[in-house]
């Protein structure tokens, strides 16, 4: 997988031709090196500058002279006052943006593998902690003595085990979250990268080291994106920055804003988009959702379209439904922003708005017409296919998943009667049967159910052409579905389902299954 080169920059490349003695004394910097070139880098930004010192810097591209790079940035104590370690992972972050692809291939997996948990001190330190404990076990030999005298030292042994268990590239997180300016954005960005990078690797031996990186950078974002340092905030059209406007369209994932016409309807009367902002990112919306005021249960696009346009009074809406939500960070794939999302601004209308009574989604089903394609046509019956071969007129012995092919392909199928009335009852059943049935690891295998689901919210019902745009009609057949929030049932939905695997289902699905 490493690629060596036989003419790597150094760390410090410069075209400073005042300060050439220094900026070659730089340039020795190896793997081999003893000293820590802090005091030499020191000397060179003192003498250059620090703006000409981050133009000439530059990343060493062979994997030992990184691995050491970045040991040493890692392991170098904060002094207050000292302007070395703020300049280098600026140098190191500003480096890093401009790799491409396979450079930063480079770089993740000397993070991965150089800069994980050292062996030698782990073995130690496990030989030290099970020697402490075999002298601080109890006559039965199944617990802790904690009157031994050696008590103290066993949880000194267990603490400095804890330590060594951190991979190295834990604390180069630190680093680089307390020295650089937009250092959080610059995590989340390299987990995207590392996300993107797992995806394009094949040996499986980089897979899992990579694996490992992505797993510790995902609780470290987790738990500096925790509710409690989260702000919720209304995006309006009237007052909310243009900068965040731009945004709020370019990330919509679900219901692409094709006009600013279209996002001021989408921010006016009857409608409310509710975004979640972090400290470290101020300008960045990390999550988003749109709801609609309805006065009953949304059915499809259309009538949210039709049911906001036509509402008087706000106060006279007994709905709100939630039909679109976009993570806006790739980086922060796994971290559950969305689901405090949902119940934030379900809190927040129960106080604005006492007069709405149902909290629901109108969602898509975004894998549903890849699966049907895939097995899902193994559910259609002879009765099915009979049906689908008289809507087009074929008697060959083409299979169920070629039929279906060719009646979703019929230009604008879901406009005629005669097609509609054969595939709505095939369509609707495996619909359900898809939501409800289909699993992965006993989870459902729809993201949007099981996202829903796992968050506390009910299968309450299973909506024909819900939404006929051509996205809508490629992904999901036009399906819809309401996942409904019932506020007092969502803590144990939520048990039940991470618990036992259980789907709460409503009447209209559950009717819908054979």
């Amino acid at each position: 997988m490493w690629r060596r080169s036989a003419s790597f920059p150094a760390v410090v490349a410069t075209a400073v031709n005042s300060r050439p003695q220094l900026l070659k004394s730089v340039r020795i910097f190896s793997s081999q090196s003893a000293l820590a070139p802090w005091e030499t880098w020191r000397a060179a930004i003192l003498s250059t500058g620090e703006s000409e010192f981050l133009k000439s810097f530059q990343l060493p591209r062979d994997r030992a002279s990184l691995a050491h790079l970045m040991r040493t940035v890692a392991t170098t104590k904060e002094r207050n006052g000292d302007f070395v370690p703020r300049v280098i992972i600026k140098s190191i972050a500003a480096s890093y943006k401009s790799l491409d692809f396979d450079s930063k291939q480079v770089f993740l997996l000397t993070l991965a593998r150089d800069l994980h948990v050292d062996a030698s001190s782990v073995q130690q330190a496990l030989s030290s902690c099970a020697a402490s404990l075999s002298n601080v076990m109890g006559p039965d030999s199944t617990a802790v003595d904690w009157d031994h005298e050696q008590v103290d030292k066993y949880l000194r042994s267990i603490r400095a085990l804890r330590e060594n268990l951190v991979p190295l590239y834990v604390l180069l997180f630190r680093q680089m979250l307390s020295q650089l300016d937009g250092g959080m954005l610059f995590l989340v960005q390299l987990r995207a990268d590392l996300r993107q990078v797992m995806g394009k690797t094949n040996p499986s031996k980089d897979v899992a080291v990579l694996r490992a990186l992505d797993h510790h950078l995902q609780s470290f974002l987790a738990s500096w994106f925790s509710v409690g340092f989260l702000r919720l905030e209304r995006v309006t059209y009237d007052h909310s920055p243009g900068a965040l406007l731009e945004k709020i369209i370019r990330y919509e994932a679900v219901h692409p804003v094709g006009t600013i016409i279209e996002l001021k309807r989408r921010l006016g009367h009857g409608r409310r988009c509710f975004a979640f902002f972090h400290p470290s990112v101020p300008d960045e919306p990390l999550v988003f959702v749109h709801v609609a005021l309805v006065p009953e249960l949304a059915d499809s696009m259309a009538y949210i379209k039709d049911a906001t346009e036509q509402l008087q009074d706000e106060h006279d809406a007994n709905a709100s439904i939630f039909y679109s939500i976009s993570s806006t960070q790739p980086g922060l794939q796994g971290v559950d922003l969305g689901n405090f999302l949902i119940k934030q601004v379900a809190k927040r209308l129960q106080e604005d708005l006492p007069n709405i009574s149902i909290y629901s989604t109108l969602s898509p089903i975004p894998g549903f017409t890849a699966w049907l394609h895939q097995t899902g046509h193994s559910h259609v019956t002879d009765a099915d296919m009979a049906q689908l071969k008289r809507v087009l007129g074929d008697d060959d012995d083409a299979d169920s998943n070629e039929v279906l092919k060719r009646v979703l392909a019929l230009p604008e199928w879901h406009l005629d009667e005669k097609v509609v009335a054969a595939v709505k009852p095939i369509l609707m059943r495996l619909g359900a049967h898809y939501v409800y049935r289909e699993k992965k690891r006993g989870k459902a295998l729809c993201p949007v159910a099981n996202f829903h689901v796992r968050n506390g919210a009910i299968f309450e019902r299973l909506n024909w052409l819900g939404d006929v745009s051509p996205k809508g009609l490629k992904n999901s057949a036009g399906l819809m579905v309401n996942y409904k929030y019932e506020l007092s049932q969502v803590e144990a939905n939520n048990e039940h389902y991470l618990l036992h695997n259980t789907i709460p289902i409503g009447a209209q699905p559950a009717s819908l299954l054979l």
